[in-house]
């Protein structure tokens, strides 16, 4: 059980728990004041409640493939005061279709071509196979409104090809975060792409010091969400 201030998140298995990896994305991904925002593979449904937490006037969709990490995400979202406010969906990214989302965000599988442990849940929020960086670059193209913006976070090496994948399909990268901290360097990017041009941004956020503990940087981004 993980608690936030406005929500809690259960986690009964070990694909399913809370990483810092999603509280990021969820706290760092924007948009001046979206209608509709899209999570891509919700999990256990934390970046979707975050981000109905900070865009009280928009609907978010939240899409989960695996059957239990939807069940898990359904609970938490109905338990949250936010379950009139997001709409989950059982569904394959793939074959999901609608009318164009302002915000998108995604905290994706990274992994491929490593071995694979006998967990199938964690397989799955780990290794790619189901999410490759094409198809998930095809779908946000496809369903990103022209002004709209769409976050994600990957390793520094798995978002290198990405930025390289999505510039191919008129993804334009807009904002770039290097997330790292005092005992390993850069170990995430989170970045914005468009489909509009503009001047890249590039910031860089340090989450802990030598001693393990947060920085004020990132106890201040996470302010409105962590007890």
């Amino acid at each position: 059980m993980f608690r936030f201030k406005q929500f809690t998140i259960a986690h009964q298995s070990e694909g399913l728990k809370v990483n810092t990896d999603g509280c990021l994305m969820g706290a760092l991904a924007n948009y001046q004041l979206p209608k509709n925002c899209l999570d891509i593979g919700t999990g256990t449904g934390v970046i979707a409640l975050m981000l109905a937490q900070k865009f009280p006037e928009a609907l978010v969709t939240a899409i989960e493939l695996n059957p239990l990490a939807f069940q898990q995400a359904q609970l938490n979202i109905e338990a949250s005061k936010f379950n009139s406010q997001i709409n989950l969906i059982e569904q394959d990214i793939k074959e999901f279709s609608s009318s164009p989302f302002d915000l998108i965000v995604c905290n994706p599988p990274y992994f491929k071509n490593h071995l694979k442990g006998l967990a199938s849940v964690k397989n799955m929020a780990l290794h790619n196979d189901s999410l490759s960086q094409e198809i998930l670059v095809n779908k946000v193209d496809e369903l990103l409104s022209n002004n709209g913006l769409f976050w994600v976070i990957y390793p520094p090496k798995e978002m290198d090809q990405f930025i390289w994948i999505a510039s191919h399909h008129h993804l334009n990268i807009r904002h770039s975060i290097r997330i790292d901290n005092k005992t390993a360097n850069h170990f995430r990017s989170i970045c914005c792409f468009s489909k509009q041009n503009g001047t890249l941004v590039n910031e860089h956020l340090t989450l802990t010091d030598s001693n393990g503990l947060r920085t004020p940087s990132f106890s201040e981004l996470m302010r409105e969400f962590y007890l």
